[in-house]
């Protein structure tokens, strides 16, 4: 019987279910037998002691403050003293209203009188002219204290005995419930892993090959994905070859078409070049100033169309996969330096500042021509969207990651709605309009891909008129690349 992820699943989790059903029915009905006992145990016996305690306090304040009030006389402390007889007699009809029992509601009404009669005692020796001793009223007092005093501890020491009862029992129960509970929380949980080692064998194993096929697709890398299943995860499987494979094909006509393309264009380029020059020697004879100008035009386009035919071919290497990296520990400075001066040539015609700083950056496993054409592009950003006499900052230096490079400048800047979009391919910010010499969006699309290639990052922060600055963070060694990995002494 062949079954799908549903069915086995169905099948596993109604199992557990079933038991658990079981098992909480059972202890429910236990634990319902415990609550009765312990909810009688603490709404009387537990109440009756703890009332019982705190009477025994107040009794002992109480005969304090009439101690007090024979041997000073003071009218304060009598009127503390009858203070602390309303709260003897509040918690002593607390203590009457918790008590279920006839025999401890007896004792307790024996307990009023006493302290009635010790309170009278009190107020017969406030209101009597005779100072000094009375043995009557002493003895009254006395013998008042006495009572209530083994009152109390007689309903403490009754109510224990009774808490010990119902804990005795509650603990039979309790163990009783326990040992059964166990037994099934043991076949449940039996149940449960077994259920689950089903489930992760049969599912998530083809699930983790199924990912790590299709990590390898993402990479370029275009095998086929084999899972050991039968079920909905091997129809997957077969819709992700397909469609692998269709990629693939789609990928390798693109890029041979893209580098037929800029191959196509390197060849008639080069002969517009090669012609130009030969005009711009003034071989054939003199040129005049307008003919020159527009020889330099023409040049400037053959350039830009050769540029842009590079980077066509270099976002379909990297779509495709076949982007390669010539790996070698580099110093940032030295590759960036150089493009920095040239960046300073391109920049004076604007009467832009292009300065360089470099902190204490370590060195990094890095293909220096591609890092080159990272920082280029952001430099030729910063200074085609900087106004005349503005400031491009270049700076190199230290990150958690490893080593950035960070390019500021003073430009246009970008809206807080369009910067997550920069990096996407052929977009273009809406104010770029002001500036004279627009791109196509490729330059920023290729920095991240090369980026992303040395497993770094790239991100910006800009204002609106305020400037922009993009940092590029690499890591000394990157662990994984978006591309294959070729040593730089390897390469030909």
């Amino acid at each position: 019987m062949k079954l799908t992820i549903y069915k086995k699943m169905m099948l596993g989790f109604g199992a557990i279910i079933i038991i658990m059903i079981i098992t909480s029915t059972y202890i429910l009905l236990e634990l319902n037998t415990v609550s009765n006992e312990a909810k009688i145990t603490l709404t009387s016996n537990v109440q009756v002691v703890d009332l019982a305690k705190q009477l025994y306090a107040i009794l002992q304040d109480e005969n304090g403050y009439a101690q007090k009030y024979l041997i000073s006389r003071d009218e304060t402390y009598f009127s503390l003293f009858v203070t602390t007889s309303r709260r003897f007699d509040q918690y002593l009809s607390s203590l009457l209203k918790a008590q279920s029992d006839e025999v401890e509601r007896s004792l307790t009404r024996n307990m009023r009188q006493a302290h009635e009669s010790f309170v009278a005692s009190m107020q017969s020796e406030r209101d009597s002219q005779e100072l000094g001793y009375n043995r009557v009223r002493d003895n009254l007092r006395s013998d008042s204290l006495k009572t209530l005093s083994r009152s109390i501890d007689h309903l403490i020491s009754t109510n224990r005995v009774s808490i010990g009862n119902a804990m005795s029992r509650i603990e039979t129960t309790t163990n009783r419930s326990a040992r059964v509970a166990l037994l099934l929380i043991v076949g449940t949980l039996l149940t449960a892993i077994s259920a689950a080692l089903i489930i992760t064998r049969t599912i998530t194993h083809p699930i983790d090959d199924l990912i790590r096929g299709t990590e390898q697709i993402a990479r370029g890398r275009f095998e086929q994905v084999r899972v050991s299943s039968n079920d909905e995860i091997a129809l997957l499987a077969h819709a992700v070859n397909d469609m692998s494979i269709k990629i693939k094909n789609i990928n390798k006509r693109r890029t041979q078409m893209m580098q037929q393309i800029s191959h196509e264009l390197q060849t008639p380029l080069q002969v517009m070049l090669s012609t130009h020059d030969i005009l711009k020697s003034q071989t054939s004879g003199p040129l005049n100033d307008e003919q020159i100008q527009m020889l330099d035009t023409i040049r400037r386009g053959i350039k830009k169309l050769a540029g842009f035919s590079k980077q066509y071919l270099d976002l379909a290497k990297i779509d495709s996969g076949m982007m390669k990296y010539y790996m070698e520990w580099s110093d940032l400075l030295q590759i960036i330096k150089p493009i920095v001066e040239d960046a300073k040539l391109v920049a004076t015609h604007k009467n832009i500042t292009v300065d360089l700083t470099s902190l204490d950056a370590p060195k990094v496993r890095v293909d220096a021509q591609k890092i080159s054409i990272v920082v280029s592009n952001l430099l030729s950003n910063a200074i085609k969207y900087t106004q005349n006499d503005g400031m491009v900052r270049v700076t190199i230096g230290p990150c958690t990651m490893g080593a950035r490079v960070e390019v500021q400048d003073s430009g246009i800047g970008i809206t807080p709605e369009e910067l997550p979009k920069i990096f996407t391919r052929f977009y273009q910010a809406g104010n770029t309009g002001r500036i004279r010499s627009r791109g196509i969006g490729v330059g920023l699309a290729l920095v991240k891909a090369f980026t992303e290639g040395h497993s770094g990052k790239i991100y910006a922060e800009s204002t609106v008129d305020g400037g922009s600055t993009f940092t590029v963070e690499l890591p000394v060694s990157p662990e994984e690349f978006q591309g294959p990995v070729i040593s730089a002494y390897t390469q030909e």
